[in-house]
């Protein structure tokens, strides 16, 4: 990956974004523009030079890496007319990235940030193909918009005509890939990745945040809840962050990537009985967790606090009751060569993960 390029990024304040910058910024000498929402007490330049430092990258700052104030939910993202003149002039690649990514957001902050934006996205995607010099765009959605409260084997190749959503974020990602494939049909050249449950680094365990399966393992260590509805078979796709950057990029330099997705999963995935086997042997102190068959399970039974914590974590329950598997042939094929294998996320991952969660503070055991 050494011809450079110009990128332009959305979603760079979060956990796949900020890895993205890195990675582009440290294995090739690429330029990059990155649309950040500027806070109430800090401008998009100030949060980009914060992310920079975090990463020890703080050297590329307006040397190789800019931020231009915008919003991917406003009319051409929010972008002035100036700094879009300038990015139809240099954009080679548009990486779409950002998303609300909560599994327990409203309909109505998951559509409009989802959907909402990845259609502005696409329309500014347009504009630099038509008027510009960008030539791919990638859009990053997720291997569960297929839906995950379903038996279902999810192809490459397209999404399931009659999806079983379990949150907003599942539906709302399913809306804005259709609209990714509308526009691929109609000529537009882009890519689509699809990556599970993103998690720490497949050899550190390091994470910037703690989603998804954490939230779990913490509400258990903290004695906050004592059941599970799920069953020790029970799988669920993890994948380190590691290996979904350095896969999207290995296809991404591919030409017959255009206008395909590809799954960036683990094609083993762990048990619910491997990460309670490993907890229980690395950190004997966290209590025992009972598991009960979801399908004998009765939230209403609980006690008061538990009742009113499950009812919070009803999104996340899915993925704890996983039967939604990946078809992995294209992403296979994409990756064969480059060095980028699918990883292992085994009893020695796992551990990894839980490592860095205690040393971290994100999970106090005693």
């Amino acid at each position: 990956m050494s011809e450079k390029q110009t990128y332009f990024l959305t979603g760079v304040t979060g956990t796949l974004g900020k890895e993205l910058v890195r990675e582009l910024l440290i294995t090739a000498p690429h330029e990059l523009y990155v649309l950040i929402r500027g806070q109430k007490n800090l401008s998009a330049r100030e949060r980009l030079r914060k992310i920079l430092a975090a990463s020890g990258i703080e050297h590329f700052f307006e040397k190789r890496i800019w931020a231009l104030e915008g919003d991917i939910t406003r009319p051409g993202l929010g972008i002035s007319s100036e700094e879009m003149d300038l990015l139809r002039a240099k954009t080679d690649r548009f990486m779409h990235v950002a998303a609300l990514t909560a599994l327990n957001g409203s309909r109505e902050e998951c559509f409009s940030i989802n959907l909402g934006g990845t259609r502005e996205a696409l329309s500014v995607g347009w504009d630099f193909l038509k008027k510009g010099k960008m030539k791919r765009f990638f859009y990053f959605s997720t291997a569960y918009a297929a839906g995950s409260r379903q038996t279902y084997r999810s192809l490459e190749s397209g999404l399931p005509e009659s999806p079983a959503h379990a949150n907003f974020y599942e539906s709302s990602k399913y809306e804005a890939e259709k609209s990714v494939r509308q526009a691929i049909a109609e000529g537009f050249p882009a890519t689509i990745f699809r990556p599970s449950i993103v998690v720490g680094h497949s050899q550190t365990g390091a994470t910037s945040e703690f989603n998804v399966i954490y939230p779990f393992l913490k509400l258990f260590a903290h004695r906050i809840l004592t059941k599970l509805p799920s069953r020790l078979e029970n799988s669920f796709n993890i994948v380190p962050i590691d290996f979904v950057i350095k896969a999207a990029l290995a296809i991404a330099q591919r030409d017959d990537s255009l206008g395909r997705g590809y799954h960036l999963v683990t094609q083993e995935p762990p048990t619910i009985g491997m990460l309670l086997d490993v907890a229980r042997q690395e950190y004997p102190q966290i209590p025992e967790v009972e598991l009960i068959d979801p399908d004998r399970f009765e939230p209403s039974a609980l006690p008061p606090q538990e009742k009113f914590v499950y009812d919070m974590l009803t999104p996340y329950l899915g993925y704890l009751n996983d039967h939604l598997t990946f078809d992995t042939s294209d992403a296979q094929e994409a990756l064969r060569g480059t060095g980028v294998d699918f990883p292992r996320t085994d009893r020695g991952f796992l551990k990894r993960l839980l490592a860095y969660a205690v040393d971290a503070g994100y999970l106090l055991v005693s």
